[in-house]
């Protein structure tokens, strides 16, 4: 059984960032009202399954928010989908890097 860290900080109320999507990287579902992303962030892929909806125009960005830190470590939040909540758990140096505005 795997065990994450505590958190160093939880924020109450979490900061919204947009994170931008290449071509390729989100794809529509057969259901069309869910979008799976898979992004690569320094080498590590991440996953996720969003509504649709949630995606910025021409499925540019999905926003995320900015839940909290453990370490070097920033815990993002994605829209909930029939799947549940994704989370990813990204290295802080990373984040610049895969945010528009």
């Amino acid at each position: 059984m795997q065990t994450r860290n505590r958190p160093d900080l939880w924020y109450y109320r979490p900061g919204y960032l947009k994170i931008e999507l290449k071509e390729g990287e989100a794809q529509v579902t057969a259901f069309d009202h869910d979008t799976e992303i898979i992004k690569f962030i320094n080498g590590k892929r991440f996953q996720a399954l969003v509504p649709t909806a949630s995606l910025g125009e021409g499925m540019s960005y999905v926003p995320a928010a900015y839940a909290g830190k453990v370490g070097d470590t920033v815990i993002l939040y994605l829209p909930t989908s029939n799947d549940g909540r994704p989370t990813w758990e990204i290295n802080e140096s990373d984040l610049n890097s895969i945010l528009v505005d």
